[in-house]
């Protein structure tokens, strides 16, 4: 009996992380703060360990209890993937609706195949569209990967933390050559730069400086056509890291202007609370989670952030 209270109070465990503390655990759970905080506080005991540190102002997960929550994680996908195998194909919970800003379209590109390799009775749908919130509350999507600093205010919709997206200049090593490298942003020549066009952005970020538009030589919302620009040594551009780590690998593309990097952008899901999300929703966005996590320790031997 004890091993069953582990294994629910893990489930809770979870939920308490994931929702990133116990009100907004106990409200898409539909029980009561102090509920949760007996039952966590009574796993730490049986466990003999501390796993989330917490007062009035913080909420903070412990190292043990990073580790226990992954394994905890890997527990709770495992069940829903007995629920899953008893769920007959075309069952509605077995499509995956998923949102995601144009700069989040190549990552979401890459990662889906993954996911559909691995769960083929899964349906999946993906928009790389835009990520109007409201499509969420109209129930016309399951998920939506958002960069955006201003999340919605809204009880209804969980924001789900994915990381962080660095952002970087780049440009060819021929266009560094021809040009030299320029050692502030000021210096860039607007006649050489490249520049991603649409209305949530486009706008070239750089640290301790005001994000502002640039006329440069070309300007396109179509980030396949920007980075084939920037190969061929058109002009310098900004990407997410993620767009352009094979190319900085390889060398066909190198970064500029590291010392400006700008802050990086919070990565975010966005699904509906309680129990509108289904299983399969939180299954592929913790799927995401992990990827996402494994690429970011990838990349940063790559590119290491300059403070």
């Amino acid at each position: 009996m004890e091993r069953i209270n582990n294994l629910s109070d893990l489930f809770l465990l979870v939920q308490v992380i994931e929702a990133g503390g116990f009100s907004p655990a106990a409200a898409r759970l539909g029980t009561t703060r102090s509920l949760l905080s007996r039952r966590i506080i009574a796993l730490e005991e049986r466990l003999g360990a501390r796993l989330l540190h917490r007062n009035a102002r913080q909420f903070a997960v412990t190292a043990t209890g990073e580790r226990v929550y992954r394994h905890a994680v890997a527990m709770c996908e495992a069940a829903s993937a007995a629920e899953q195998a008893a769920t007959l194909p075309g069952a509605p919970n077995s499509l995956v609706r998923i949102e995601a800003q144009g700069l989040l379209s190549p990552l979401v590109a890459e990662l889906v195949p993954g996911f559909a390799a691995i769960h083929p009775k899964i349906r999946l749908s993906v928009s790389t569209g835009g990520s109007d919130f409201e499509a969420l509350l109209l129930q016309q999507a399951d998920v939506i990967f958002s960069l955006r600093e201003t999340l919605p205010d809204s009880g209804d919709i969980v924001a789900r933390s994915l990381g962080d997206v660095r952002v970087v200049t780049v440009g060819s090593p021929d266009l560094v050559r021809r040009l030299g490298t320029p050692e502030h942003p000021s210096q860039l020549d607007e006649a050489h730069c490249l520049s991603y066009a649409s209305e949530t952005s486009g706008y070239w970020m750089f640290r301790g400086l005001t994000p502002r538009r640039r006329n440069g030589r070309m300007a396109s919302a179509d980030l396949g056509a920007l980075l084939s620009a920037a190969r061929a040594g058109v002009g310098f551009a900004q990407f997410p890291l993620y767009m352009v780590a094979d190319d900085l690998g390889n060398g066909r593309l190198r970064t500029i202007l590291e010392s400006f990097e700008p802050s990086p952008l919070p990565l975010h899901a966005l699904t509906m609370s309680g129990r509108v999300v289904s299983d399969v929703t939180l299954n592929f966005v913790r799927f995401v989670q992990k990827s996402v996590t494994a690429m970011s320790e990838r990349w940063e031997h790559l590119v290491p952030l300059t403070v």
